[in-house]
């Protein structure tokens, strides 16, 4: 029975909202759906926009159709429609834009009152009264920016500084330092910047200071424990961060690429430019418009010309190797005199504090390739900074004497100890031009002759030439004013507190793990020996998997999100830098692919986002590979059956996993990167999935993301 009433039906008013929204001129297709809203109640339930159920189901079910008991079931939580209206997941730009598409955004109390219909079970009766919230139509006053739907296809990278999350059983990833954008080098300056934060408290054990203690006290080198030992520490060091930065690994430093020019190193970065002192703006203001209580402030003040070039260092950012080298600039270069090297000098003080402040990676008390008399490390020490031919030579060993050292019975340092470790201990050290504060920042008009180093004969000078250790406070501004004669990095016993110490040592562990690939079963004598002060063993760190980390040299991660399937899937073009170009191996990865009921090919193009299952891939440039996955078929269970488990088990489950597991996939695409990137400095996914039929599929694949990996 029906009646004449002024107000409309609540389906109406659901119609009324989302046309206002849409508007008169939209020219979305949702897909060829239409207005899915606007063509009948039935056709609204049973609406799917790309595999999205825009009404969900009144209950659960699983793949197989059956239904299934979960707690808090929201059905309008559920539902495509609420989640495109507000914003959420896969409606939130990385993949859909909010709904509606080319239109205005629905107000809070509208969507409210759409989803409370929803879980009234949609009723196409049941009158609207109105009401200060909800008469007349409320929209948001932002208009949703234009986007064409066939855009939709290229999903969107990963935020930079983002890195993507993992499940259980999938590694995180140590990518190489010098391929890290600004955003992710601003996390790591983050991290490190929370541990010094700890250190004003002398107990707590996660502050920097008692982390580095560890090496100072228990460091081992030297024999077969060197590398064990600090897998467990470098571990260990990760895991505090992961605290705080849940997501952050340790990269590595390889110092063996082209801008380190290793056979003229004195020519090349020195150190990478991440962990070079630097100014931002915002110090430089605080330098000389100081507002904070404890800040010093030049005196005399810069001139205006002063002040400028102070800032002109700022923007675009202008990297120094070591204090000395910064110091020299100010003098020499901006003209501001009024600085000695002496460790009570206030106006160096005051740009210390500058330079801390805009890098938490940069460290005073390194010198890196400095020596009082000049020289090179070559030419100094009579060592050679490690090149590629070095570390190839010393991966080519194949027993783990040689390369990590020997035992208890046979002790000896391994050739990856040596050099290039302990190489690149004393090239990061190096020696402090003016120690004591001794000398000018004046440029010298002749520097100094080798010769005249190597004549120093001062026998009781040179006993005196160590880095000191006791009675320091370690990262307090008293010591890290100081001049002593040697950076930390020279000592074992302080290496540690310099925070370049780490990408050094991850390196050495990324070496290892290279290493133990192609030698599996060559391992230290004594496997069930404890690394103190942990309850480790040296055959607890064989395998880095267990500790939760692979390397690559660099990584992109695409979103998706396992809520629809994907059929054609194109990415944004992932730019590629030349720091990166010298992979050994390139890897596209699938994340989480579920058990998918259906047989399929996927095919991997690469810069070629308009293929699609017609696209001829013989002889194809842009054909990077494909990979084919065995369809599960009709369930045989009853509800939940085949049902994908959840992330992570209950506790005390010890199950073997449930084959529905989702799982990874590989697709070595080295050769196809490397031809395509002769020309191009950017690469653009796309995958093609293919039915057992041989026809392409729209509606079958479902996944958490795809990534491009570079490996070394």
């Amino acid at each position: 029975m029906s009646c004449n009433c002024e107000y409309p039906t609540r389906y109406q008013r659901v119609r009324e909202i989302l046309n206002a929204a849409a508007g008169d001129n939209s020219q979305a297709d949702y897909d060829g759906l239409g207005r899915f809203w606007d063509q009948g109640l039935e056709f609204l339930k049973s609406a799917r926009l790309h595999g999205v159920a825009m009404i969900a189901a009144e209950r659960p079910r699983s793949c197989c159709g059956h239904e299934i008991q979960l707690d808090h079931y929201v059905r309008s939580a559920a539902s495509g429609l609420i989640q495109g209206l507000k914003g959420e997941p896969p409606f939130d730009g990385s993949r859909f834009p909010p709904l509606p598409w080319c239109g205005r955004r629905v107000a809070e109390a509208d969507i409210q009152f759409i989803a409370d219909w929803i879980d009234a079970g949609c009723p196409e009766d049941g009158y609207a009264a109105p009401t200060a919230e909800s008469f007349p139509l409320q929209l948001e006053a932002e208009a949703a920016p234009p986007m064409v739907v066939r855009d939709n296809s290229e999903f969107c990278l990963a935020p930079a500084g983002v890195w993507r999350p993992t499940r259980p059983g999938e590694l995180k990833q140590r990518v190489n330092l010098d391929c890290l954008n600004e955003a992710e080098l601003d996390q790591l300056r983050a991290a490190f910047r929370h541990l010094y934060y700890l250190n004003q408290w002398p107990e707590d054990r996660r502050s920097f200071n008692n982390q580095a203690l560890i090496h100072q006290n228990h460091c081992q080198h030297g024999w077969e424990r060197f590398l064990t030992w600090h897998r467990a520490y470098l571990y260990e060091f990760e895991q505090n961060i992961q605290d705080f930065h849940p997501n952050l690994t340790l990269p590595y430093w390889d110092w063996t690429m082209p801008q380190y020019r290793p056979e003229q190193p004195e020519k090349g970065w020195i150190i990478p430019k991440s962990f070079q002192a630097f100014l931002t703006k915002e110090a430089v203001d605080e330098l000389l418009r100081p507002k904070k209580p404890k800040s010093k402030g030049l005196s005399p003040k810069p001139t205006p010309e002063q002040e400028a070039l102070f800032y002109a260092m700022a923007e675009p950012r202008q990297y120094f190797v070591s204090q000395t080298a910064f110091f020299q600039y100010v003098y020499n270069e901006i003209g501001y005199t009024h600085l000695t090297p002496k460790p009570d000098d206030k106006n160096r003080q005051a740009m210390v504090d500058a330079l801390l402040e805009s890098n938490s990676l940069w460290y005073p008390l390194r010198y890196p390739a400095e020596y009082k008399q000049g020289g090179t490390i070559n030419q100094v020490i009579g060592y050679h900074y490690p090149s590629a031919g070095d570390i190839r030579e010393i991966m080519s060993l194949n027993n783990f004497r040689d390369f990590g050292g020997g035992s208890i019975y046979d002790a000896a340092f391994g050739f990856l100890d040596q050099n290039p470790h302990n190489t690149l201990h004393i090239w990061t050290g190096g020696q402090n031009p003016h120690a004591n504060g001794e000398g000018s920042y004046k440029a010298q008009p002749t520097p100094p002759t080798l010769m005249a180093a190597t004549a120093d004969s001062r026998l009781a000078e040179r006993r005196n030439l160590m880095v000191r250790a006791g009675g320091r406070h370690f990262h307090s501004r008293s010591d890290m004013y100081g001049q002593p004669a040697l950076g930390d990095m020279f000592s074992n016993l302080t290496a540690s507190y310099d925070p370049v110490f780490w990408p050094i040592h991850v390196n050495v562990d990324r070496l290892w793990w290279e290493w133990q690939k192609r030698n599996p079963n060559s391992n230290p004598e004594e496997l069930d020996a404890i690394l103190s002060p942990w309850n480790y063993t040296q055959r607890d760190t064989l395998n880095a998997a267990r500790f939760g980390y692979e390397y690559v040299r660099n990584t992109c991660f695409i979103p998706v999100g396992l809520d629809a399937p994907v059929g054609r899937l194109v990415s944004q073009p992932i730019p590629v830098s030349e720091r990166t170009q010298g992979f050994r191996k390139a890897e596209v990865r699938l994340h989480w692919v579920p058990q998918l009921d259906r047989s399929c090919f996927i095919r991997v193009f690469i810069n070629q986002p308009g293929a699609d299952g017609r696209t001829e891939w013989r002889d194809n440039p842009h054909f990077a590979g494909y990979l084919a996955i065995f369809g599960h078929g009709a369930c045989y269970g009853g509800p939940g059956h085949c049902a994908a488990p959840p992330p992570r088990a209950r506790d005390y489950d010890h199950r073997t996993p449930s084959h529905n597991m989702p799982r990874n996939h590989r697709i070595d695409v080295t050769e196809c990167a490397r031809r395509l990137l002769e020309t191009a400095k950017s690469l653009q996914i796309t995958l093609v999935v293919i039915g057992g039929d041989y026809e392409e599929e729209s509606d079958l694949l479902k996944l958490e993301g795809v990534s491009l990996n570079f490996l070394d």
